[in-house]
């Protein structure tokens, strides 16, 4: 029988700093080299569709915060994104179980029936979890990184069609295009402008890290990316992203995909950003092929599991 030292109950304002600590404290001892600062963890707990007071769970244990988990119920595409962790002195005592079983609980009553957990394959306490709760490995993504300070970028060839930054208020725009370019694609919930809006109006992005690409007044593809500073980045510097790259499907085989890319390196060259990463699914060969022609070399596994409910 489990000596239940602990409790759980969901987040408060207040528990803010604690959380941030929490976090910070156990991806550092994890050594996760994930991305993580005070205020990128403010803007997840600011997103339009997230409500912290209702699906983040903590755990809860001599006077101070020892785990946590996220639940992001997506009921259009029929399952629940957790995201979570336990202090590393803390585990293997079931307050792993006791998260999830709350999460899943919330999940359920939120209309889902499948929970889902993406983790880097490299983190080994996470998968020793994950399995520990019944969840099993699907799908993986693949993490690849360009040193754009050595990379010689082609000219752009695409003359008929406009590029441009996106301009503040167009964040519909943006989610139109978004949501046509990825419909039918594994994983993608359709968003909505209010999310959009949040997302690019933070400390990693705003409108113009988007790259547009118009044929007339149509948005026909796009190229989203994002920079994390020195201070929120685990290797200390800089560092960009290629967060999203869409084509609208009327407008693909057009090498429209390979020019915003260029479009968007050339930004964050611009900015002065040496390094650029993206996560890409392994089970789209045609997004493969073109990161690696820019000259994009894995560096890193991200695996997905998922547990029905």
């Amino acid at each position: 029988m489990i000596n239940k030292f602990w409790t759980i109950r969901t987040y408060r304002p207040a528990d803010f700093e604690n959380y941030v600590q929490l976090c910070l404290d156990t991806k550092k001892r994890d050594q996760s080299g994930e991305t993580v600062s005070a205020q990128l963890l403010k803007e997840i707990l600011g997103h339009p569709s997230f409500q912290p007071e209702n699906n983040l769970f903590l755990a809860e244990a001599d006077q101070k915060l020892v785990g946590c988990v996220s639940v992001f119920p997506e009921p259009g595409i029929g399952r629940a994104l957790l995201e979570g962790l336990v202090h590393p002195l803390y585990r293997r005592k079931g307050i792993a179980t006791d998260l999830f079983e709350h999460a899943a609980r919330y999940a359920r009553g939120a209309g889902v029936h499948v929970a889902q957990i993406c983790i880097s394959e490299s983190n080994l306490a996470a998968k020793n979890m994950l399995t520990g709760l019944g969840l099993r490995f699907f799908r993986h993504f693949i993490g690849y990184q360009l040193d754009l300070a050595t990379t010689q970028l082609p000219d752009i060839q695409s003359e008929k069609f406009v590029f441009r930054h996106l301009q503040a208020g167009e964040a519909q725009a943006l989610t139109d295009i978004q949501n046509r370019s990825f419909t039918d694609t594994w994983g993608f919930n359709a968003n909505t402008s209010e999310e959009i809006n949040h997302r690019i109006n933070s400390s990693s992005c705003t409108p113009e890290n988007v790259i547009m690409v118009y044929l007339a007044d149509r948005a026909v593809a796009y190229c989203w990316t994002r920079i994390f500073q020195a201070g929120d980045s685990a290797q200390g510097k800089a560092k960009g992203e290629i967060h999203m790259l869409g084509v609208d499907p009327d407008f693909r085989n057009q090498h429209i995909g390979r020019d915003v890319l260029t479009a968007g390196l050339s930004y964050l060259k611009g900015q002065g950003i040496g390094t650029v990463e993206l996560m890409a699914d392994s089970e789209m060969p045609a997004a493969l092929a073109l990161y690696e022609s820019a000259g994009f070399k894995k560096f890193m596994r991200a695996e997905w599991y998922q547990k029905k409910l």
